[in-house]
C-alpha cells in the first residue's frame, strides 16, 4: 500500500435515458430512506447511537429534532464538506459554508460521550477517563464505536482487522474471499486477482457508492448470519418509509455485478448503469463478480 488517495467522488452513468427517467427519482427516495432507518434505529431503541450531522443550511431544524424526539446530541468534529464516500474527515476549525458538524446522537448521554471518547482523533479531547479495558486509550475505538451502533462483534473484528490493520478501506474483495463457495481466480499477465460469489442481496455493498445499500457497515461475508438478522430490521424500517423505493433498492441490489478496483477507482458494471468513485491504491486490480443466491 502507498499513501495515495483520491479525494471522494461518485459518479453514475445510466444505461439509456428510459433507465435513467425511472431510477434517478427512485434512488433519490432511498437516500431518504436509508437517512430515516438510521434515526429511527436509535429513536426507538434498537441500537444506542447513530452518527448525526448538520450544515448551516440545515442546523436549526437537525438540532431540533433530537432535541424534541427526547434524544441526546453531542458534536465530535467539523470536517470540509465532500462529495461521494468518505474515508476520512477533513478536519477544520470554522464552521461555515462548506463545512458540517459531525457527531452522535443517542438514547442517553452516557453512550453518546462513550461514543464521542471513541470517536475523536484526539485523546485530550475526551470527555472522561477509561481504563485499557473500556477503551483504547491511544486513540479511536472502532470496535466501541461499532458495538454502540449495533454492528455484529464478527463484523466488528473484519472490520479491524481488513479496514483498519490491513489498509483495506473497500474490502468488497476481502468480504467475497470470506464467503462459502467462492471462486478465485489470477488474470496470470495482469495479475488481476478476481473472485466470483454469490450471496444476500441486502448484505451486497458494492452499489453503495451509487445509493443501493441495505446494511450500514461491511459485514465480514456475503452470507453473515448476524449481518443478514441487522438487516432485516433495517429493510422493515425502510420499508416504513416508502416502500415502493426500498424494494426497488433489493431489486438493484439483486441484479447480478460486476466491481473492481484499480488505480485508487472503484467501478461498477451493473445492468442499470456504469458507477465510478474514489477508492484506494493497491498494488494489484481486485475483482468481484457478484451475483444473488
Amino acid at each position: 500500500m502507498t499513501g495515495i488517495e483520491v479525494k471522494p467522488f461518485s459518479r453514475i452513468m445510466w444505461r439509456s435515458r428510459a433507465i435513467e427517467e425511472k431510477w434517478e427519482p427512485l434512488r433519490k427516495r432511498i437516500y431518504d430512506c436509508t437517512a430515516f432507518a438510521e434515526y429511527e434505529m436509535v429513536r426507538r431503541g434498537y441500537r444506542q447511537c447513530d452518527v448525526y450531522d448538520f450544515t448551516p443550511d440545515n442546523i436549526m431544524q437537525r438540532l431540533k429534532k433530537p432535541a424534541l424526539d427526547g434524544l441526546v446530541f453531542l458534536p465530535m468534529l467539523i470536517s470540509e464538506s465532500y462529495n461521494g464516500y468518505g474515508h476520512r474527515h477533513y478536519l477544520t476549525d470554522r464552521f461555515r459554508e462548506g463545512t458540517f458538524i459531525y457527531g452522535v446522537v443517542s438514547t442517553t448521554l452516557d453512550s453518546a460521550i462513550k461514543f464521542h471518547d471513541a470517536g475523536v482523533t484526539d485523546t485530550k479531547q475526551r470527555v472522561r477517563q477509561w481504563s485499557d479495558r473500556d477503551m483504547n486509550p491511544k486513540g479511536i475505538d472502532h470496535n466501541v464505536t461499532g458495538a454502540l451502533l449495533g454492528y455484529p462483534a464478527c463484523d466488528r473484528i473484519f472490520f479491524n482487522e481488513t479496514w483498519l490493520k490491513g489498509g483495506c478501506l473497500d474490502p468488497m474483495y476481502e468480504m467475497a474471499r470470506n464467503t462459502e463457495g467462492n471462486e478465485m481466480k489470477v488474470n496470470v499477465l495482469t495479475d488481476e486477482r478476481i473472485v466470483k460469489v454469490s450471496g444476500n442481496p441486502m448484505l451486497n455493498r458494492l452499489a453503495r457508492y451509487w445509493g443501493f445499500n441495505l446494511v450500514p457497515f461491511f459485514p465480514h461475508s456475503f452470507d453473515c448470519k448476524y449481518a443478514a438478522d441487522f438487516a432485516d430490521q433495517w429493510f422493515t424500517l425502510m420499508r416504513e418509509r416508502d416502500a415502493e423505493a426500498t424494494d426497488a433498492c433489493l431489486d438493484a441490489l439483486s441484479m447480478p455485478m460486476v466491481w473492481s478496483m484499480t488505480n485508487a477507482v472503484t467501478v461498477l458494471e451493473h445492468p442499470l448503469f456504469v458507477g465510478s468513485a474514489n477508492g484506494y491504491y493497491r498494488k494489484e486490480k481486485v475483482t468481484v463478480e457478484w451475483t444473488p443466491q
